[in-house]
């Protein structure tokens, strides 16, 4: 294993250097492909192809230049008219199109196979904006994402080091992607670490002749989410042919939605769930319900939550510009949830009196992108091809993390001191004289300071260049280097020093004036505040306790990839295709916060700092395609394709994956596929090198009479040089039909069986315990790897250490079938006008389980088919059903579609149980008030006209979500369900 550190200094100015040249470079590169198409566009002839979004498991119809192959996305072997044994979904540009959609990631999270976990969509506080594409809800680090089959840098926020290992889709433009082919399967074998779940290859259309743009705006029927989005493209060719260039540029700025979700009824009702610990009795654990998103241990004035005559008492403004206290009308835990239920009469006794307990919940984010790629090949021979691609994006994101919660969930209360000069000024000498001697324990929850404010800015640049050519007839080969970078800066303002804060609201008066209790604080610039009733601070005193975090993650990409493929040979059955090739690449990661986000002060940190960290990666192949059979009585055709890779990182060590599958052609348009594959995710570089820290505070033992551990020093949490590659086993069998008495339609199902051992997680210290004691019996499996016990008695010896960093301990299961139809028809065929399309797509989960489930109340886990609630303890849940289907009418210039997306009934949490199933008590943890989340479908409805000369210019019209469906409350912080409400979109296309 080997970690490279470097000094700040040398790293600084030699990667600002270096960065800088690059990015000239790159720019310079865009900027001469863009200032060249205008001249040649003059001579380009239009372009009137039109790709068209396919389920089918191969590529889609018509999307290969004429005369090329048609290149599977699911083998690295391209030949005509081969079917893939590993399903693939192919996502056309039409299909995007078609639904205005303006970010490829929206794009493909309308296909069932993915969960929408990360996405601006799904809303939450502190969403980042980033589009993370999450195949099967196995994570978006298991599968691997490609442009043109080349990799991309890794997109890392600082402070969110959970989206290491992965990209952004926000940094691939629209306006050029002819293809997004799907892999759902593992591909490990063909692609290399990550495409554990499957492969997402973004196709470019790098041969497009002419110039296309579009303008769009939309916005939800709240007037709210404003988004703007324009493209242009060009390209053409030149040199006789034997040159081709092409650009494109996107725009796109949507203003997201306000702090507070109050412009939508739902939103207004304040819907959630929230476990009740003193709770009257009859009432279940989690109680789900309207007026539930209200603090009910802390308010923006200030609640007192000491115990005694004064409990309850609220600080609240006066008109004269003073402070008060008011009774609180407490909410169902009776001031000990932080958020808690209310009745109506009780929230308007509050709001009468001037408390504001409501929390902030923000829809969407602000994002803004800009997003500029190019691509210029050239022939030098006809057997020689050489070409650069370069690929510029900006994307700034903007959203709240958090507003003060203490004593309300996040940290604890604030003690108010007796001798507290404000306190003496709010409270009457009666009251003050009840104050304890250790002063109050108040609830905050700082309103009235807002929330902060974590503004995201991605860079990323890429430019991948190489070589490809043929010999010997069939030989073909390619030769790439690929250079990539992604810069995320953040900054969090409105943001609190915790300790200056503490410091400033302990305030006391000496000779007549109130000054800050401590001297060295005051020696530090320390001004007093009030937070007592509103916040009355000056600007003095607003510098001292507020302030900006910041932080920046770099990662750099540097990959070679050489490939070979070719017909060495034939059989009885036909040629045999062969494919070898070899890739080596580095990857590095640095991240730099601020001393405050480093030590833990600010209300909301940057993260950690990494020195920079990086790893390399030696890699080879071998995969063919073997005929067996062809013209039999009982198969058409039945072809092997078989692949093996090898893979050496630096830092986990060497790993073999490989893939097996046939295709059985029975009769023309009915076969039968089936794979099975090895496939791998090693350890990223945040998961391997994040510093280790202590964990407090330190775990309980389950063991009934073992001593509760003492010392903190072996109980840590961070990163594991240690890891080693996640080993994953893919399964898939399926049909795909298409009928001999009706060639419009094709039809396929798939099963699919993922089983992943030694996956890499983290968690805390006491859930490592949990995971291991099931029953408060010690169980032996991998969690308990991760604990020492004194004298190794593993049954009566204190727990001394625990190691709650990421490790390889985990496993995850998923199967299911996915369903695809497609059918086009034209339609004067059949005596009729227009052109019919139909595409269904639809994914049925059977099981999602992790071991990190397991618990004492569930020995052998919770299976999460069928679950899509938000809150509940454990990984995210899948819907049992998750249908797609899209209907297309043209007549002339004329255009209609619909789109029907159905999430099946669900449950809030397969953990739990409701009044109306098995299990429910209400003594016990696993009781809710209600389990079940109704089905819901969305319909989205577009109309288009195309108009002009050879029809180039077209208007659309969108809207989504047509009947404006509200999500099935409480389910309201999971992607499934549509947030925003009615949606409307409209603008111009045109194409010459």
């Amino acid at each position: 294993m080997r970690q490279h550190f470097m000094a700040s200094e040398h790293f600084a100015a030699n990667s600002a250097t270096t960065g800088l040249t690059r990015k000239v470079l790159l720019l310079a590169s865009v900027v001469s492909v863009l200032a060249a198409l205008p001249a040649f566009a003059q001579q380009a002839p239009a372009s009137n192809a039109q790709v068209a979004a396919s389920p089918a498991p191969q590529a889609a119809e018509g999307n290969a230049p004429e005369g090329g192959d048609v290149v599977v996305t699911a083998t690295r072997l391209s030949r005509d008219g081969y079917t893939a044994p590993t399903p693939t979904t192919v996502v056309g540009q039409e299909f995007v199109e078609q639904r205005a959609i303006t970010n490829i990631g929206d794009a493909l999270n309308k296909v069932p196979a993915f969960r929408a976990a990360v996405s601006p969509s799904a809303g939450g506080l502190g969403n980042t904006g980033a589009f993370l594409a999450d195949l099967r809800g196995l994570g978006p680090t298991r599968t691997l994402v490609l442009l043109d089959r080349g990799r991309l840098p890794q997109t890392i926020i600082p402070g969110v080091t959970t989206s290491a290992g992965t990209t952004d889709l926000n940094v691939i433009p629209t306006v050029l992607v002819r293809n997004s082919d799907v892999v759902t399967g593992g591909a490990s074998a063909a692609y290399g670490s990550d495409a554990v779940a499957g492969v997402i290859n973004f196709q470019t259309d790098d041969h497009f002749v002419g110039v296309k743009g579009s303008f769009q705006y939309g916005e939800t029927r709240y007037h709210d989410a404003k988004n703007k989005h324009a493209t242009l493209a060009a390209g053409t060719t030149f040199a006789d042919g034997r040159g081709h260039i092409v650009a494109g540029f996107e725009y796109n700025d949507d203003g997201g939605t306000a702090y507070y979700n109050t412009a939508r009824a739902w939103g207004r009702a304040a819907w959630n769930g929230a476990v009740i610990a003193n709770r009257p009795a009859g009432t279940p654990s989690t109680v789900l319900g309207p007026n539930g998103n209200y603090f009910g241990t802390g308010t923006s004035g200030g609640l007192i939550l000491t115990a005694g005559a004064l409990k309850g008492l609220a600080f609240v403004p006066t008109t004269g510009g003073g402070v008060t206290t008011t009774t609180f009308a407490p909410g169902l835990s009776n001031l000990t949830a932080s958020l808690d239920f209310f009745t109506p009469a009780a929230l308007a006794a509050n709001v009468a009196a001037g408390i504001n307990n409501l929390n902030t919940q923000q829809l969407r984010p602000a994002q803004t992108r800009y997003n500029a790629m190019g691509k210029l090949s050239f022939d030098v021979s006809d057997h020689l091809t050489v070409y650069v691609e370069p690929l510029y994006s900006n994307v700034t994101t903007t959203g709240i993390i958090l507003i003060r919660r203490d004593g309300a969930g996040a940290g604890p209360a604030l003690t108010i001191a007796k001798d507290n000069a404000y306190l003496a000024q709010a409270l009457t000498p009666a009251q003050l004289a009840l104050v304890p001697a250790g002063g109050l324990s108040v609830g905050y929850t700082g309103e009235g300071f807002g929330p902060n404010v974590r503004e995201i800015h991605n860079e990323l640049i890429r430019i991948q260049t190489g070589a490809k050519g043929s010999f010997g007839g069939s030989w073909k080969w390619d030769l790439s280097y690929l250079y990539g970078q992604n810069t995320s800066n953040v900054k969090i303002t409105n943001n609190f020093n915790n300790t200056n804060f503490r410091n400033a609201l302990d305030a006391v008066n000496v000779g007549g004036q109130i000054v800050c209790r401590s001297a060295a604080a005051t020696a530090a610039g320390c001004v007093p505040i009030n937070i007592l009733g509103s916040p009355n601070v000056s600007s003095a005193a607003a510098s001292y306790i507020l302030g900006t975090a910041t932080g920046s993650g770099k990662t750099v990409l540097n990959d070679v990839a050489a490939n070979l493929q070719g017909e060495p040979f034939s059989t009885w059955a036909g040629p045999v295709s062969v494919g070898v090739g070899a890739e080596y690449r580095t990857e590095s990661i640095r991240l730099v916060s601020d001393p405050l986000s480093q030590s833990s002060t600010w209300l909301t940190g940057a993260g950690a700092a990494l020195p920079t960290v990086s790893q390399n990666v030696k890699e080879a192949y071998i995969e063919t395609i073997v005929p067996l059979l062809r013209d039999a009585p009982f198969a058409k055709k039945v072809e092997f394709n078989g692949a093996a890779r090898v893979t050496d990182y630096s830092t986990s060590g060497s790993v073999t994956t490989w893939k097996a599958g046939l295709t059985w052609e029975v009769t023309d348009g009915l076969m039968f596929r089936s794979t099975r594959s090895r496939d791998i995710r090693a350890p990223n570089l945040i998961e391997l090198y994040t510093p280790q820290s202590q964990s407090l505070p330190l775990p309980t033992d389950p063991r009934p009479g073992v001593a509760r551990p003492t010392n903190n020093a072996g109980f840590l949490v961070g990163g594991n040089p240690n890891l080693k590659p996640e080993r994953s086993t893919t399964q898939t069998v399926g049909v795909a039909y298409q009928p001999s008495f009706f060639r419009k339609l094709r039809l396929s199902v798939d099963y699919y069986n993922i089983q992943i051992k030694g996956a890499i997680t983290s968690t805390s210290t006491q859930g490592v315990v949990n995971n291991c004691f099931i029953g408060g019996v010690y169980t032996g499996n991998s969690f308990c790897s991760l604990i020492s016990f004194a004298n190794n008695d593993t049954a009566a010896g204190q727990i001394t250490g625990v190691q709650g960093v990421t490790s390889n301990v985990a496993e995850f299961r998923t199967r299911g079938l996915d369903f695809q139809a497609s059918y086009r028809q034209r339609l004067d065929e059949i005596g009729l006008k227009g052109v019919l399309s139909v595409n269904v797509l639809a994914t049925h989960v059977l099981t999602f389980k992790s071991s990190t489930d397991v618990s004492t109340l569930f020995p052998n886990g919770i299976d999460r088919a069928g679950q899509t609630g938000a809150a509940f303890g454990g990984p995210a849940g899948l819907p049992k059903w998750l249908v797609n289907t899209t209907i297309d009418y043209e007549i002339g210039g004329v255009g209609v579609n619909a789109n029907v997306r159905y999430v099946s009934p669900s449950f809030q949490n397969n953990g739990q149980y409701g009044p109306d199933q098995a299990g429910y008590d209400t003594t016990q943890a696993t009781s809710i008030s209600n389990n079940h989340i109704s089905a819901v479908a969305y319909l989205d409805m577009g109309l288009r006209y195309n108009f002009g000369p050879d029809r180039r210019f077209q208007v659309f019209f969108n809207v989504d979500n047509l009947f404006d469906r509200d999500p099935p409350l409480p389910a309201n912080g999971t992607a499934y369900y549509d947030l925003l409400g009615r949606t409307y979109k409209g603008g111009v296309r045109f194409k010459f």
